[in-house]
């Protein structure tokens, strides 16, 4: 009987992590911030911080993938600016999830989580710089690489708010098309996330049935998200980013105080 009622209660489980993975899909295949809601599901499924913040990855790794290859299908994938992009953002992943594995995970949360709220409050003042195209400047593909680097050390490192990361780093750019910044996004999600499951793994830093399981709604959010991005376009990705970043900065500094 004993038996029976733990197994009804960890089929509950993978149900809710399913659940918790649609929505992020969702979230992150939009804007980002989805891991605010998938890491604490993991955490309440058992999963110790630091194999949480690893097993999240795989997740992440499908839900990006089903969501580029829906961007992709519908033409609106820049492959030669997301390659441009990736590089340096990889590059700085193994740094970030050397440090995940070595470092307190909550010693950046209170930092990024002022910097979220700041940047909401800038761009819901200023839309322009998402939604308006103008001229890059040398400065602005100077500052890139670099930008993206330490992007990338964030991406290894927590990985939550790294969508919200990437577009506000891309508006640099000033392509003024949130939609195409946006698969951009997940491509680059993608092959940095790729990068961070393999260390994590090698690390023993993964539950691969939690993970997978989680991923199986990821998968499908990432398709839902990305239809209903290309349907909307730009006014509902600007609208999604606004409230995703308010919430994750006051959840990280939240948790940084807690």
């Amino acid at each position: 009987m004993k038996e029976s009622i733990y197994e009804m209660q960890q089929l509950a489980w993978y149900v809710v992590l399913i659940a918790a993975g649609f929505i992020a899909g969702i979230i992150n295949t939009i804007a980002g911030g989805g891991s605010f809601l998938t890491l604490p599901a993991l955490m309440l499924f058992g999963l110790d911080p630091k194999i949480a913040n690893g097993t999240n990855r795989v997740a992440v790794l499908f839900s990006s993938a089903s969501a580029v290859a829906t961007f992709n299908k519908h033409g609106y994938l820049n492959r030669s600016l997301a390659l441009e992009l990736t590089i340096p953002t990889l590059a700085g992943v193994p740094v970030g999830a050397l440090l995940a594995i070595y470092l307190p995970s909550g010693i950046f949360e209170a930092i990024f989580g002022v910097i979220f709220l700041c940047m909401a409050v800038l761009i819901a003042m200023n839309p322009k710089r998402l939604i308006e195209t103008r001229q890059a400047s040398d400065r602005s593909r100077w500052v890139t690489s670099p930008l993206f680097f330490a992007i990338g050390i964030y991406v290894g490192f927590i990985q939550a708010g790294m969508g919200i990361l990437l577009l506000m780093a891309m508006s640099l750019l000033n392509t003024g098309d949130l939609l195409a910044s946006n698969a951009i996004k997940n491509l680059i999600g993608f092959l940095v996330t790729l990068a961070a499951v393999g260390l994590f793994a090698v690390y023993g830093y993964i539950e691969w049935l939690p993970g997978l399981a989680m991923a199986m709604g990821n998968v499908v959010g990432g398709v839902v998200g990305a239809k209903l991005a290309i349907k909307k376009g730009n006014r509902l990705i600007f609208v999604f980013l606004i409230v995703v970043m308010t919430a994750s900065g006051v959840k990280m500094i939240w948790s940084s105080l807690s």
